[in-house]
């Protein structure tokens, strides 16, 4: 059997990482509402998820709403 060096090591739990963070980016997206996965199950309403994803164009932070409401007695 080979040694392996902290490099090889690095590499590894880097691939790992990136592979995990894919599968878990993929099920976001989603629009299913039972998720089954390594033995695990969801149960969630994808609209909700969709509404908190920014859409291309849009800026990182929210406008503030600078209209001046008139007091009409």
């Amino acid at each position: 059997m080979r040694d392996f060096t902290i490099g090889d090591l690095g590499v590894f739990i880097g691939t790992i990482g990136g592979v995990v963070t894919s599968i878990l980016i993929v099920l976001q997206k989603s629009s299913c509402l039972k998720i089954k996965c390594c033995g695990m199950e969801c149960i969630r309403d994808p609209a909700l998820v969709k509404k908190h994803i920014k859409e291309k164009g849009e800026p990182d932070t929210p406008k503030p709403n600078l209209e001046l409401k008139e007091n009409n007695p």
